[in-house]
């Protein structure tokens, strides 16, 4: 058996599922449209996916940018923070597999002469296969999603009680 990981070990001590994610960064091949690409992801990328690879995902989740359209009065503050650190990737995918063996035997099916040229095809069809990015990740959580934040006293207020309220 090969030796665990600090994640694992970290994961083994706190009795959590270890866990190996990476993230892909993907972008749309030229002359079609985000929503074109975003289409044919859904319906036969990641359905491939799914049926070639989903035993072996524990997770598997994509991101989508979003690009902001400034509204009639033009672009909102947050509208232009958005765009000054506009970036051309369109999707970030995330697969949670159990550990990097997994992944091993992902890339041993992909590499199958005729489920590659599956994979390969498929991607043609809507993926700008060269800017491809692969990143294994590391993922450290602060623990706030399951708290509420405390109430914001108005400046001032003797009550303290929001404002809003």
């Amino acid at each position: 058996m090969p030796a665990m990981t600090g994640r694992a070990k970290t994961a083994a001590r706190e009795g959590e599922r270890a866990m190996f994610t990476i993230a892909w960064l993907l972008r749309r091949k030229p002359g079609i449209t985000f929503e074109q690409f975003r289409d044919h992801y859904e319906t036969s990328h990641a359905e491939l996916g799914k049926t070639y690879l989903g035993h072996l995902l524990l997770g598997y989740r994509r991101h989508y940018n979003q690009p902001r359209v400034p509204g009639p009065d033009g672009a909102s503050a947050l509208d232009r923070v958005f765009a000054a650190k506009a970036w051309d990737y369109d999707v970030i995918t995330e697969w949670d597999l159990p550990d990097e063996a997994a992944l091993e035997q992902v890339f041993a099916i992909l590499a199958d002469p005729v489920i590659g040229r599956i994979f390969h095809d498929d991607e043609e069809h809507f993926l700008d296969r060269g800017s491809v990015r692969l990143i294994q990740r590391d993922l450290r959580d602060t623990g706030l999603g399951s708290q509420v934040p405390p109430v914001l006293a108005s400046p001032g207020a003797a009550d303290g009680k929001s404002p809003w309220d």
